[in-house]
């Protein structure tokens, strides 16, 4: 039995999502700032489910399910390439790399190395939320490890990966460490601030929606005689 999955209908829909969500958050941060005491339950209860800076809501758990599919989508190339016979260890050690990401954003596992990082560092200004620090060094590690294998990758699906990758350190860190300079001097409970949370966000979901679509794109290129069959939209 075969299904098809459409990989630019996917990424439409992922950013609809996204759009939506975005949206909603927004209008939160209106309630947030315009709802004299927050006495309504009605209002704290749409800013606890559209804040993207809260945890256990709907923003967290679409962008954990979206980090998740890309887990299973990496085991699932994993899982193809050893039945061809190609490496796939590769393959298997970003599959656990993004369980844990998508288990960090259920349950904010990064936010345990803040008070030691600020503690070891003496950090301010745009290291002020210092959490991130131990996250580059892995990083620029994983980076290092995987170079080679990422030069090995089809043109079209390292773009797509780069892009992905881009998108998403520019808000899980670059847009971290702008609002940590921010609310070190003006504090956290600004306009500026949660407007700068509502861009990190949009940037680290619109990442981990990107990957998605590259991940289909590759499984599509590579896998063409596999039981699930991933076809191109036309367009």
């Amino acid at each position: 039995m075969k299904f098809q999955v459409r990989n630019t209908k996917v990424l439409r829909n992922l950013f609809i999502g996204i759009i939506l969500l975005i949206l909603g958050n927004l209008f939160a941060i209106y309630l947030l700032f315009n709802t004299a005491g927050m006495e309504s339950k009605v209002t704290r209860l749409l800013v606890k489910l559209f804040s993207v800076n809260l945890e256990a809501n709907l923003p967290t758990y679409f962008s954990a399910l979206v980090l998740l599919g890309d887990a299973i989508l990496l085991a699932f190339i994993a899982y193809g390439c050893k039945a061809l016979g190609e490496k796939f260890w590769h393959w298997l050690g970003l599959s656990a790399i993004f369980v844990f990401i998508s288990l960090d954003e259920m349950i904010q596992i990064h936010e345990q190395f803040r008070a030691p990082m600020e503690a070891l560092f003496n950090t301010s200004g745009l290291l002020y939320f210092a959490w991130f620090i131990p996250y580059v060094a892995v990083v620029i590690i994983l980076g290092i490890a995987y170079f080679k294998f990422m030069m090995r990758l089809p043109k079209r699906i390292l773009k797509l990966f780069i892009l992905a990758g881009v998108l998403f350190v520019s808000g899980a860190v670059g847009m971290e460490m702008l609002g940590g300079m921010h609310a070190e001097v003006h504090g956290e409970e600004t306009i500026t601030y949660a407007l700068m949370f509502t861009f990190e966000e949009f940037l680290e979901m619109s990442g981990a929606a990107v990957f998605f679509y590259a991940l289909i794109s590759y499984i599509e290129m590579k896998f063409k005689s596999i039981q699930f069959n991933f076809g191109s939209e036309q367009v």
